[in-house]
């Protein structure tokens, strides 16, 4: 009899320690779910927003691009620096949005005569080639955006050296080239998308 209600207390001690062990178990597993839910959330999301209603993929939303605005100019006729040749252009300048658009049109004459200044300081032999006309680009963008508060470093040029220059002097001059050129490219990374972002030519007549 003492025995069996030795054994009788014994089974209810172990009966007992069950239910601990059980609710132990499901704290760990619950402790697991929290530590890979912060760990790796993103990825279960992820993996279940690839399911939607019947299984099917979910779309990823692609944010609309917005139209190019383009602000057009007067043509513009100015004598090059060459003796009896002149330079007849029609442009268009890109600007970032509507609203830029708007204060091109407020600041056009201080755009314009900028604009004029560059033209007019070109010789025909400057502006002739592809190379030259992407020059001009540039540095029309750059006076139209100066009187819009923006400004950027243009690109150097490349200088050419006469027969028998000292190469101490090329190789001065080459470093003196990249590191310029570097100086302009993250100049104009920051206007990225700034203000005026493009010069357009649509008719280009040098006589």
């Amino acid at each position: 009899m003492a025995k069996a209600a030795a054994k009788a207390k014994t089974g209810e001690a172990d009966d007992a320690e069950v239910p601990k062990k059980g609710k132990g178990k499901r704290l760990l597993i619950i402790g697991l779910v929290v530590l890979l839910a912060a760990g790796g959330g993103g990825a279960w999301f992820f993996l279940q927003g690839k399911k939607g209603h019947g299984e099917e993929a979910a779309e990823p939303k692609v944010r609309p691009k917005a139209p190019a605005v383009f602000e057009k100019l007067d043509p513009f006729v100015v004598n090059l620096a060459d003796r009896g040749r002149y330079l007849q252009v029609a442009m268009e300048l890109k600007v970032a949005d509507a609203k830029i658009a708007e204060e091109v049109k407020k600041v056009l004459p201080e755009i314009r005569n900028g604009i004029l200044m560059v033209l007019s300081g070109k010789r025909a032999e400057d502006v002739a080639s592809a190379e030259g006309k992407l020059r001009l680009q540039l540095e029309i963008r750059q006076a139209a955006n100066k009187s819009l508060g923006i400004d950027f470093v243009l690109p150097p040029l490349m200088k050419t050296f006469p027969e028998g220059t000292e190469q101490a002097v090329i190789d001065e001059a080459k470093a003196a080239f990249e590191k310029a050129s570097e100086a302009a490219r993250a100049s104009l990374a920051k206007v990225e998308g700034v203000g005026v972002t493009d010069v357009l030519f649509t008719s280009f007549v040098i006589q």
